[in-house]
């Protein structure tokens, strides 16, 4: 077979002889080399449908999600939203608490400006951009640090609350504002029958009818006239502390209130066995009476 190409500005013609073996082989490379391209352009537009078919429902969880730099920009933006809000209300929430406990602890936390971000600076250096694999494990470990500063405020917070309910339960001071000491713990004169005995707590004297007071926080446990106590007030403070106020002219109190340190729980006087109005003073410890002096001058 001949082929004959003739220019159209009447140049000098071309021709080419084939046999039939070598025409058959150009027809088969022709036809290979289209149905390579035809497949090529079909496999293309079917990638294309799929991915716009799968890639709406694609679920977006903020705990479980897996962002990588090849993330979708909307998938991003929705992990990122969701995060800066529970970080937001994670901070917010660590704050109250820590000012909740500055004010229990009687702390100024002015100086720490918990209303602006914290002071920062350094000299100009330059960095690298962070990808969205590092931007994800920083929120990460951010989140760790506010539950672990979390749960160390919460057990601070107990642990100040303990302190405090202990140290509130141990007498301190004395029963009377104004009262002075008119005789210690130990052995005396008896000043009915004039022998040596023990006295098992401290008298402290004062104004008829003036207040005496709880020295610690408790539960009431006995009211009423007791031999030789007159008028008693006792009181369970726990921890094996128990106080005890005699000689009251009035009680103000009854069995099963819980008290307040400082808290009135009774008007001074001068019943049972006593000589004038004071308040008799006792402390027990583990059920056994010691000096109350240390408590009432500590």
């Amino acid at each position: 077979m001949q082929i004959i190409i003739i220019p159209s500005n009447n140049a000098t013609q071309k021709h080419w002889h084939f046999t039939h073996k070598t025409l058959f082989l150009l027809i088969g490379i022709f036809t290979a080399a289209l149905i390579a391209i035809m497949m090529s352009i079909d496999t293309k537009a079917n990638i294309s449908l799929i991915s716009e078919s799968i890639a709406p429902i694609i679920p977006v969880q903020i705990e479980d999600v897996e962002l990588t730099d090849q993330a979708s920009e909307s998938t991003i933006q929705e992990y990122y939203a969701q995060r800066l809000g529970q970080l937001q209300a994670e901070s917010i929430r660590l704050k109250a608490l820590t000012e909740k406990i500055a004010k229990m602890a009687g702390i100024d936390t002015a100086v720490f400006e918990l209303e602006t971000s914290p002071p920062q600076g350094g000299i100009a250096l330059e960095g690298q951009d962070i990808s969205q694999i590092h931007f994800q494990q920083e929120l990460k470990q951010l989140t760790a640090t506010f539950k672990t500063q979390d749960q160390q405020l919460v057990m601070l917070k107990n642990l100040y609350l303990t302190n405090d309910s202990i140290r509130s339960a141990i007498p301190q001071g004395s029963p009377s504002k104004e009262g002075w000491i008119s005789s210690y713990y130990g052995k005396r004169i008896d000043p009915f029958n004039g022998k040596k005995v023990f006295h098992h707590g401290i008298d402290i004297a004062g104004k008829l009818g003036s207040e005496v007071h709880s020295v610690a926080d408790g539960i009431i446990t006995w009211t009423g006239k007791r031999s030789g106590y007159g008028q008693l007030v006792e009181i369970d403070h726990g921890n094996g502390y128990v106080t005890r106020y005699a000689h009251n002219k009035t009680l103000t109190v009854k069995v099963g209130d819980r008290i307040k340190k400082g808290q009135a729980i009774a008007l001074m006087g001068s019943t049972g066995r006593s000589t004038g109005p004071h308040v008799h003073f006792e402390v027990l410890r583990d059920g056994k009476t010691i000096n109350p002096y240390s408590f009432v001058k500590g």
